[in-house]
């Protein structure tokens, strides 16, 4: 009588269960590829709905003869990963599309569910008849074109592109200045008239020059100025010519002079 007999499970050629193995690691990382996938594109679905936003710009004067636009960008990051390598550039240019200057930063990094608020600053020579000339006495809204590039989702290149329009309050805002008639005792009246719509105190003195048409002054008259936001100055002052001085076809000089910088203002023809 012969014994029991015993079967043993075969074993598996090593090969075999390598190939088994990869097909199970595939699988998973292909799960882990879709996955992710899926969370940056709900991610950047997010971040599509969270624009930046460009606060208002404030102006003020640089002791180098500069006019200073600062303003503010604000960016979120609702997703579930970082913004990295951060470039933004910004190019602006006034109600008319004049381009009045340009200024970028980066890189930077926004951590995941993170906001920041980066500020943005733009210098422009002060210039009476520059491309800045109209900020100083028009009030108006600035075209702005923001772009920019990162990596998101530590492999993904991303892009982000802006226009805006933001106010823009001039500090004398409405300049009107004038020169009257010439009266018998040989000065003429001097008016000058302005809002000041920026966000400053206008505290100097406002000069006012009558030039002939050959750049001799004839004469001047000055102002004290200590003008907060959205008040009005509208004052004339008679001013004496110089003896066979003649102010016709020429031009009225305004300045606004501070111990720490002078601001020329566009001038007036004289008729």
């Amino acid at each position: 009588m012969s014994g029991p007999v015993y079967t043993y499970p075969r074993r598996l050629p090593p090969l075999y269960r390598l190939a088994r193995a990869l097909r199970a690691a595939s699988l998973l990382v292909l799960v882990l590829l879709i996955l992710f996938t899926a969370s940056v594109v709900f991610s950047t679905s997010q971040l599509s709905q969270t624009p930046p936003r460009v606060g208002s710009f404030s102006v003020g004067f640089g002791s180098n003869g500069t006019m200073i636009l600062a303003g503010s960008l604000t960016l979120s990051n609702p997703g579930f990963y970082p913004i990295q390598a951060l470039f933004l550039g910004a190019r602006v240019a006034n109600e008319s599309g004049v381009f009045l200057g340009s200024f970028g930063f980066g890189p930077s990094t926004l951590a995941s569910g993170a906001s920041d608020e980066f500020p943005l600053e733009l210098y422009l020579p002060v210039s009476a008849t520059g491309p800045g000339a109209s900020l100083l006495v028009h009030s108006q809204y600035l075209r702005i074109a923001l772009w920019g590039n990162a990596t998101f989702g530590f492999i993904f290149p991303a892009g982000v592109s802006l226009l805006d329009n933001r106010s823009w309050g001039a500090p004398f805002s409405n300049l009107a200045v004038g020169v009257g008639n010439l009266s018998l005792n040989g000065t003429v009246p001097v008016s000058v008239s302005f809002e000041n719509q920026a966000s400053l105190t206008e505290a100097g003195t406002l000069r006012a020059a009558v030039v002939a048409t050959d750049g001799i002054t004839c004469g001047s008259a000055s102002w004290t100025l200590n003008v907060g936001q959205y008040q009005q100055f509208s004052q004339t002052q008679p001013v004496a010519l110089s003896p066979g001085c003649s102010p016709a076809g020429g031009a009225l000089a305004v300045e606004f002079v501070t111990p720490g910088y002078t601001v020329p203002l566009p001038p007036e023809a004289i008729p």
